[in-house]
């Protein structure tokens, strides 16, 4: 009896060391698989209950990479004058551009192709867990809203681009699908606005919820319209948004996501400053605040108009951790009614109550003078906040006015120039190698 005995001794050991082995491997694997508790599984993404953070997933997106393009762009056009050492920044600053520059991509292009990609995608979803009733749903329109608008901001800032790793559009054909979103996000508010409306007792702050985001698409619509040179559709959109209205991204010190890079950039850093650019003239306008002392920050930009950090004050106030910033307004829908009327008697009042804004005298102005007027009050009202390069882009393209950086680069000892022919930056190299669409 002694033999069997020990043969099923060995078998059994044998099949527990092979149950170990199986288990210790599970155990390896498991170890190699971290979870996100931040995330939502792949698997829930449509569920129902996670409606609401799909819904704020455009909000999000839009907002972080907005900050980035705001900054870049405006130290790409005439707004900054870059102080900082980095190659690439000097290279930014004078408009050498190569696809292959790691800022492109990192705080231009994938941010704002995440934030169109949210807002698709959100828009997609919430029309699938919501029925019959997306189409008056507020959240809808509002995901509609963000995307129109991440195809503006990538139209007025890239040359050309892809979308889904498809075939490069025009700037004019980003803007056209902009308005689609638009139109779509309009249609769907005001079905919103009308259904509040029917309920008893009315609901007065979600009625204003629903005014928000219409006129927030109003503006983008009117605004994607004048960059294709339609100017009667960019005014028909923009007569109908309210002179008061007023729509904004948030920005706050809880993570470096949520953080504006304007702040971290002159307040925290000043990494640019006005000097060499158009800007610095302009002082004793409040809407161009700049550091007096000390000389080390000297005419570094304060808070303009469009930051909720603005005190309108010669003196200024510097940029903050915890602000806002202007989006669209009822006036930037009056600049866009101004600017596609022309030259007339409505313009020049207009003008001149931007003049007195930035306390200085009225004028007696008509025809190009007049329209090169409006154009400068548009530049200190919107001074920093994302308008400038799709506004210099237009100039150029449809009134034969080109008010880029050109020439020798100030300070350079060595003969650097503006390089007068990039007025838009290149898609960055990952796209040209990753997307089948495009020749190279």
């Amino acid at each position: 009896m002694t033999t069997p005995i020990r043969s099923r001794r060995r078998r059994l050991a044998f099949l527990a060391l092979g149950v170990l082995a199986i288990g210790t491997a599970t155990a390896c694997n498991d170890f190699l698989q971290a979870e996100n508790p931040g995330a939502v599984e792949v698997q829930d993404v449509s569920n129902p209950a996670y409606v609401g953070l799909i819904a704020n997933g455009p909000i999000f997106g839009f907002q972080q990479a907005w900050t980035d393009m705001t900054y870049w762009n405006a130290q790409f056009t005439d707004e900054l004058f870059n102080r900082a050492v980095f190659v690439e920044e000097g290279q930014i600053d004078r408009r050498e551009l190569f696809s292959d520059m790691t800022y492109i991509n990192a705080f231009i292009y994938a941010p704002m192709q995440r934030a169109r990609y949210l807002g698709e995608d959100g828009a997609r979803r919430l029309k699938s867990l919501l029925g019959d009733s997306a189409t008056r749903d507020l959240r809808v329109a509002r995901a509609l809203a963000y995307e129109g608008y991440s195809y503006i901001a990538l139209g007025e800032t890239m040359c050309t681009t892809p979308i889904n790793v498809g075939v490069p559009k025009t700037s004019s054909e980003m803007f056209a699908d902009a308005i689609t979103r638009f139109q779509e996000a309009v249609t769907i508010a005001q079905a919103a606005r009308t259904f509040v409306s029917s309920q008893t007792p009315v609901n007065n702050n979600a009625l204003l919820a629903t005014d928000s985001v219409l006129n927030f698409a109003r503006v983008g619509a009117a605004r994607a319209a004048l960059n294709r040179n339609d100017r009667a559709q960019a005014s028909t959109f923009a007569s109908a948004v309210p002179a008061t209205f007023d729509f904004r991204a948030y920005y706050s010190d809880n993570t470096t996501g949520q953080r504006n890079r304007v702040f971290e950039r002159l307040t925290l850093g000043s990494n640019a400053f006005m000097l060499n650019t158009p800007f610095l003239a302009m002082a004793g306008d409040p809407r161009v605040p700049r550091v007096v002392a000390p000389a080390g920050r000297a005419n570094t930009p304060l808070s303009p108009p469009s930051y909720s950090t603005f005190n309108n004050t010669v003196a200024g106030a510097d940029f903050a951790p915890i602000m806002s910033l202007r989006l669209a307004s009822g006036l930037e829908a009056r600049y866009i009614v101004a600017e596609a009327a022309g030259p007339t008697q409505a313009t020049l009042a207009f003008v001149n109550e931007r003049r007195a804004a930035g306390l200085q005298a009225p004028v007696t102005l008509s025809g190009d003078a007049l329209m090169a007027e409006l154009r400068d009050q548009r530049s200190r009202d919107f001074y920093l906040d994302g308008h400038r390069l799709g506004d210099l882009r237009r100039y150029r393209q449809y009134y034969n006015v080109d008010l880029f950086p050109k020439g020798p680069y100030p300070g350079s000892t060595s003969g650097q120039v503006y390089n007068e022919t990039i007025t838009c930056w290149p898609l960055p190299i990952n796209e040209l190698n990753g997307n089948p669409n495009i020749p190279r």
